[in-house]
């Protein structure tokens, strides 16, 4: 067996070792109210990428985690990332109507069995990371519960959510758009690779390199979304495309322009690669990280003839 084929036999298997535990991880449903049972099975049903637990569950393997706890902390992760999106799409934030190939869930159960069922995910997700952080050593497990804090509370994902919605109507800069991407995106990306390094056996460089890239390639996805906002069909990203200018949210290619965006989107790419690259240890000690690396949303002849356009 070769190294790469190896790298997809055990990426495939925490693939779907991850999707059962996303399945499964919120027990039996036959005792809940039924219209939230109902909205939470059709979220569950559509687990998408599974990329963040799946990077998440590798990484505290790495670092020496119990395959339990691993488990935990994946599951837990993506059932936060899930219900951050069933929150974004409500008619009172993104006001979208599909998201992954699917009708949103408050379009098929109501805005308040949506807003309950990313409740119930929410609650899930504490318990599950906690599950996963408990047996740490003292000192890392209390790093771990600040970290955990420090990127979903009011300065994190929470506040990153926030500041989305405040109204970006007219003049909006690059900086304050990736300021938004950092901690609406990028601390989650930063929960998924650094958490299993704190629980585990991460040292202090480790912990310091990983925290860079995973903002790196929050920022990133980000770009990558806002790109895919503007040009996108629905068809094409399986969810509501051109809210953001709509809705008045921010945007790099609002800010900036496409040619702008997307040389911030390759610059970015390279910078993180840079990142990845210096990481102590071989580089299949990281292939865990290659899953991270997001594609550019337009084909190489397009990206070009933008450029040129622009440039015209």
């Amino acid at each position: 067996m070769t190294p790469d084929s190896w790298w997809r036999r055990r990426a495939g298997c925490a693939h779907k070792l991850m999707a059962g535990s996303f399945a499964h991880g919120m027990g039996r449903l036959n005792r809940a109210e039924p219209r939230m049972a109902a909205a939470l099975q059709d979220i569950l049903a559509r687990p998408g990428s599974l990329v963040r637990a799946v990077a998440a569950y590798l990484m505290g393997i790495e670092m020496g985690v119990t395959e339990e706890a691993a488990r935990a902390i994946g599951c837990g992760i993506e059932y936060l990332h899930t219900a951050s999106l069933v929150f974004d799409d409500l008619p009172a934030m993104d006001d979208a109507r599909m998201r992954r190939g699917a009708a949103c869930v408050h379009v098929v159960h109501g805005e308040a069995v949506a807003m309950l069922a990313g409740l119930a995910l929410i609650n899930r997700a504490y318990a599950m990371i906690w599950q996963g952080i408990r047996h740490a050593n003292p000192q890392r497990r209390v790093a771990a519960g600040e970290w955990v804090d420090g990127r979903l509370g009011i300065g994190g994902v929470i506040g990153g959510q926030a500041y989305d919605l405040r109204g970006w109507r007219g003049e909006q800069s690059a900086a304050e758009v990736s300021e938004v991407a950092a901690r609406k995106t990028g601390d989650l990306l930063r929960l998924c690779l650094v958490l299993p390094a704190i629980v585990g056996r991460g040292t202090a460089r480790e912990i310091q390199m990983l925290d860079r890239l995973a903002l790196l390639r929050g920022l990133v996805y980000q770009a990558a979304d806002d790109l895919k906002d503007v040009i996108s069909a629905e068809k094409d990203s399986g969810k509501t495309g051109g809210r953001d200018e709509a809705l008045g949210r921010p945007n790099l290619v609002v800010a900036e322009g496409l040619s702008a965006a997307l040389r911030r989107f390759r610059r970015l790419s390279d910078v993180g690669d840079r990142v990845q690259a210096t990481l102590p240890g071989p580089p299949e000690r990281w292939l865990m990280l290659e899953m991270l690396k997001v594609p550019m949303p337009l084909s190489q002849a397009e990206a070009d003839s933008s450029m040129l356009s622009a440039a015209i």
